[in-house]
């Protein structure tokens, strides 16, 4: 069976740095988080790799360095969703939770494209973002790629 993924991000030499999984779920709280990710490692749906992002309508789950299999760890950051994705619904009469699964996929993707194309400063960062520096996450995807669904 192939392992699979919503987003899959590569560094510049074609690495598998991060998984994104995107679920519209709405009121998860941390423990729904940390089993989700639990399920896809223990069952083997999704690839390792040094990061783990799972994309919640609520909240943004970040696990670092920690993909064994079975791996209860809670997140190693926990990220308003609304804090990250609000540029894209400034010139927008829609919200976070008015729009479809597909709706925020697309949202997501966008956002992953954008910041690994984009070259951000830790010193003039949104204090929204500064995790992206704490985790080392930005500077491991910057000039990536990114994919798709399967790996």
């Amino acid at each position: 069976m192939k392992k699979r993924a919503d987003i899959a991000v590569y560094d510049a030499d074609y690495v598998l740095q991060l998984v994104v999984e995107i679920k519209k779920q709405p009121d998860a709280d941390t423990q729904w988080a940390t089993q989700m990710r639990c399920n896809l490692l223990r069952y083997e749906v999704t690839p390792n790799a040094p990061y783990f992002l799972l994309a919640l309508s609520d909240n943004f789950y970040l696990w670092k360095n920690s993909n064994s299999v079975g791996d209860k760890a809670l997140p190693d950051y926990i990220i308003n969703a609304n804090g990250v994705l609000s540029p894209y619904f400034d010139q927008s009469c829609w919200s976070l939770n008015e729009i479809s699964q597909y709706s925020f996929e697309i949202l997501v993707n966008n956002w992953i494209n954008t910041l690994v194309d984009s070259e951000l400063n830790n010193e003039k960062m949104d204090k929204e973002l500064a995790w992206l520096f704490d985790s080392g996450l930005y500077e491991t995807i910057k000039h990536g790629s990114v994919r798709i669904d399967e790996i």
